[in-house]
């Protein structure tokens, strides 16, 4: 059985109704109806995959933006369902990545029901598929003005230190970095971000000259920090920073850990339905 976990979050109810209507239909004319429920005030994430698992559904879709998305990872706790996603915001990175830009393509995705087994991350108790960010690139360099991501990318370096794979340590002076499990971009690399290889990448950007900023920014802004000159890329399966403690780690904006914390991969733990055109 099919459930289904709508997310207004920050949209218009207008709006929210418009997209709730036409998901409806399109479930019925792809013949994959189960069972619905919103998340209200009463009702959370967490209490609607309680209920889908006690209804003993078999797959859950979570319908919103990426934040429903981590919280119904957050609420698996070791359970095994198949997981979906529709998104309800144009702007979501997960959509990308998974090759559903739209209501309309979400549904054909779960109707086609193409399953991968991927990895799963985990840091300080919360899940997630994506990436983390630290450093500079925990800005929104893509959507600051020119002048704004020059400053941002000509400041002082920092003394990261970073244990791997509990074997050894890193220290390295550099702006800031990536742990990317899958990207929203390909960047033309299936070695880096391949959330099926049971690994990690650590990527860590060294300080640029204004020549570099100029013609890396747009590269840069895409998370494709492999492609830019002395950058440091380490395969992993488990990070633990240490240093400079207090330092942000940020997943799309949002902080979710501070130095010192552990990111670790669970190779092949979720069953995920994706679309043809996602970007691993």
């Amino acid at each position: 059985m099919h459930y289904y976990i709508l997310d207004q979050h920050n949209l218009p109810m207008e709006k929210f109704e418009k997209l709730q209507t036409e998901l409806s239909g399109l479930l019925t004319e792809f013949k994959i109806s189960g069972e619905a429920a919103r998340v209200t005030p009463f009702r959370s994430v967490q209490d609607l995959v309680d209920t889908a698992s006690q209804r003993g559904a078999n797959t859950l879709v979570a319908c919103g933006n990426d934040n429903t998305f981590n919280l119904m990872l957050a609420a698996l706790k070791g359970r095994d369902f198949t997981l979906g996603f529709i998104p309800f915001d144009e702007n979501s990175n997960l959509a990308k990545i998974l090759g559903i830009e739209n209501v309309f393509l979400g549904v054909k995705t779960i109707a086609a029901r193409r399953i991968e087994k991927i990895d799963l991350a985990k840091i300080s108790g919360n899940y997630f598929i994506s990436f983390l960010e630290f450093g500079v690139m925990s800005h929104n360099i893509k959507s600051a003005s020119l002048w704004q991501s020059l400053k941002l990318l000509s400041s002082e370096a920092k003394g990261f230190t970073i244990r791997v794979d509990d074997s050894y340590n890193v220290t390295i002076n550099g702006l800031g970095g990536l742990v990317a499990n899958i990207r929203s971009t390909s960047c033309q690399s299936e070695k880096i971000a391949n959330p099926t290889d049971g690994n990690l990448d650590l990527l860590i950007m060294e300080r640029l000259s204004k020549m570099q900023i100029l013609k890396y920014r747009n590269i840069i802004s895409e998370g494709c920090l492999e492609k830019v000159p002395n950058t440091t890329v380490i395969k992993c399966k488990k990070i633990q920073f240490l240093e400079p403690r207090g330092t942000n780690l940020t997943m799309l904006g949002r902080v979710v850990a501070k130095f010192p914390s552990i990111v670790e991969i669970i190779p092949q733990r979720l069953k995920m339905i994706v679309g043809k055109n996602r970007t691993f």
